[in-house]
């Protein structure tokens, strides 16, 4: 009996160390780049507690495959109570990268949806604030939706500690944790053996959009300058860990190969660092 019982330990240990091998997931990593944001907000006092926030912000980056975005937003805030916001904004994005279809650098277009709280707790000349975002984004261009949602959700979470004993220098630092909530989900058996780009995984199926996973981790440092009321501007460095998963498989979903339609060719993750440099000014009336 005892025998039995060491027999089947053994094969259950094996099992659990042969199902991460089933899908042969590979990992790329795509090293240090750098990039850079500037931003215009004006910040308009509608009512007691009620403000409108309009912005323009444009960003570059050192990647070839993604070299340019730029943000346009308008939302409302509302202050419910001394230590609480809540509010609601609408981004459009363009976004100028590499279109490998077409071998060249194009245009595409989102569209962003943010809800989002803040909560706010002063400790002597600290301000500490938590930031929860629920963002919704629709991309109304072509797109293979067995590799990735028409409307991508994501939790953003940001701790963010300001020093206000130097008057209007506000120096502060920030934590942020980015999490996807509906990618693509697929289960599969990798054929190592396999000819190239023909049933690289059997009994593969699509399981829609239900994998989430912590996609982003972002630190901050940086420090506000007060000049006025209205006038203030925004120094800061920013510093990205990124995990993003690429998903390559064909338009009619998943398939055999004999059956004309997909094989599942592959599921990689990509990571990656990006230290960006910031600059932001605000206007408030």
């Amino acid at each position: 009996m005892t025998s039995i019982k060491k027999t089947g330990l053994a094969l259950a240990l094996a099992g659990a160390l042969a199902a991460p091998l089933a899908h042969a997931q590979e990992t790329i990593d795509n090293g240090l780049s750098y990039g850079a944001r500037a931003t215009v907000e004006a910040d308009a006092k509608l009512a007691k507690g009620l403000h409108l926030l309009v912005h323009e912000e444009t960003r570059f980056y050192s990647r070839m495959d993604d070299i340019f975005r730029s943000y346009t937003g308008v939302g409302l805030e509302y202050k419910v109570a001394p230590f609480l916001k809540v509010g609601a904004e609408y981004e459009f994005i363009k976004r100028y990268q590499y279109d490998a279809d077409e071998n060249a650098n194009l245009w595409s277009t989102r569209h962003r949806g943010n809800f989002f709280a803040t909560g706010t707790l002063d400790v002597g000349s600290f301000r500490l604030s938590l930031k929860e975002t629920l963002r919704l984004t629709h991309r109304p261009d072509d797109l293979n939706v067995w590799q990735s949602p028409r409307n991508a959700l994501a939790l953003k979470s940001r701790l963010m500690a300001k020093y206000r004993g130097w008057g209007d220098v506000v120096p502060y630092a920030a934590f942020e944790v980015r999490n996807t909530l509906n990618d693509a989900a697929y289960s599969g058996t990798y054929v190592a053996t396999a000819e190239k780009n023909k049933d690289r995984y059997v009994n593969e199926e699509f399981l829609g959009y239900t994998h989430a996973y912590v996609n982003r981790l972002r630190g901050q440092l940086g420090v506000t300058v007060k000049f006025s009321k209205q006038h203030e501007v925004d120094f800061y460095l920013l510093a990205d860990h990124y995990k993003d998963k690429k998903v390559d498989t064909n338009r009619e979903g998943s398939t055999s190969w004999n059956n004309n339609g997909l094989v599942l060719k592959s599921i990689n993750w990509y990571t990656g660092n990006m230290i960006s440099g910031g600059i932001s000014y605000t206007f408030s009336f």
